[in-house]
């Protein structure tokens, strides 16, 4: 649902949200991917106690009765208390053990192995889009919800059904923040450049629909846009998933954090309709790497498995937190710029693009901090 909000960006800044900013609008999907990412905080030291069922099952609820509770908003503090809070806290409660049990089943290949989990979040940016915008033409935008509500439902269950614990429980002795892993110079820093990261990578997904027609593009091409996006982390989450088996985690994420970054900045001057296509698909590739191989690197720096979903926890809260920032402060920048003649993007994208870079150049030295500059598999 993360990757679909720029479906309701586009949806309520035309419906029952005129009336608010494009800002106000992205702190709906901005709050919803924030609560996703830092509820993991609480939920990752639940798992390691032995709580996984409560968690996953609380969460499944939470998620789908926060959508139909949205299918029912028109006002933008029941939107924002519906989609950004509710769905956003089930949304955390289920993330986290969907990555987490994954990684304690394998070793050898467990970045393949997550990547190939993690594809479900790009199908699940495909499907959505397309039944939201078709069913929202036919039967309103409230009825296209609950239909997204019930394939969630259905698709959620299958979840519950055959998640297993591998790991025996901690039920005492474990921290909600490991303290001594926050000691380590190399982990502390990776913190950093994931907030740094995240910061800008959602703010293209938010925006990218506004920004075709913004240009001129139809309607149709902007609205497959984000599909487009979606479609090419597909292939982004599973092959340098199976290359970083190889070469290592972190020799994947520094490359595509910074393409992500190029590629933002490149975005200013993609006015035609092929320019956006490509921009599209390679950013959807790359941004997809990036989520493909985040889970795997808490690994790597702290190898720990007994404490992973403490780690994990620490860093989708730090993540959490670029989201949080990030899309609210490039959608007042596009309100800053916009006038009567037209919405200017040139200033979010550039905000976007120099964050995310940032974040390449900070995981470049969380690399050189834990294995100097030898090239080894990292």
């Amino acid at each position: 649902m993360i990757n679909t909000f720029g479906i309701y960006q586009a949806e309520y800044s035309t419906g029952i949200l005129s009336g608010s900013s494009e800002s106000d609008i992205s702190w709906i999907g901005s709050l919803q991917a924030f609560l996703m990412l830092v509820v993991c905080v609480l939920c990752g030291r639940l798992l390691d106690a032995g709580y996984f069922y409560a968690d996953i099952t609380i969460g499944v609820f939470l998620a789908v009765f926060g959508m139909m509770t949205t299918s029912l908003a028109n006002e933008y503090w029941q939107v924002i208390l519906a989609q950004g809070v509710v769905v956003g806290i089930g949304a955390g409660m289920i993330f986290i053990p969907s990555i987490q049990i994954v990684g304690t089943y394998f070793s050898t290949r467990r970045s393949t192995a997550m990547g190939l989990a993690a594809t479900g979040s790009s199908i699940g940016g495909i499907v959505y889009p397309v039944v939201l915008k078709r069913l929202a033409a036919e039967l309103g935008l409230p009825w296209a919800t609950r239909v997204v509500g019930f394939i969630m439902l259905g698709t959620l269950l299958i979840s519950v059904a055959v998640m297993r614990p591998r790991l025996p429980p901690r039920k005492s002795g474990l921290p909600l923040v490991n303290v001594a892993a926050l000691r380590d110079p190399a982990f502390a820093l990776w913190l950093v450049a994931v907030f740094f990261t995240f910061v800008g990578l959602y703010v293209p997904f938010f925006f990218v629909e506004k920004y075709a027609l913004s240009i001129g593009v139809s309607s149709d091409l902007a609205f497959y846009l984000l599909i487009i996006m979606n479609a090419g982390s597909v292939p982004g989450r599973i092959v340098p998933s199976m290359i970083a088996d190889k070469v290592g985690n972190m020799s994947i994420m520094i490359p595509a954090v910074l393409f992500s970054g190029v590629i933002t900045l490149a975005w200013i001057g993609a006015h035609t309709q092929s320019g956006l296509i490509a921009a599209a698909f390679f950013l959807g590739l790359v941004s997809g790497s990036i989520q493909a191989v985040l889970p795997a690197n808490v690994v790597f720096l702290c190898p720990d498995l007994s404490m992973l979903g403490s780690n994990l926890g620490m860093t989708m809260f730090t993540s959490g937190f670029g989201l949080l920032i990030g899309s609210p402060v490039a959608g007042a920048i596009i309100d800053r710029q916009s006038s009567a003649d037209g919405v200017v993007f040139w200033g979010a994208l550039t905000f976007a693009g120099a964050f995310i870079i940032a974040g390449s150049i900070l995981l470049t030295a969380c690399r050189v901090i834990k294995v100097g500059f030898a090239i080894v598999k990292a």
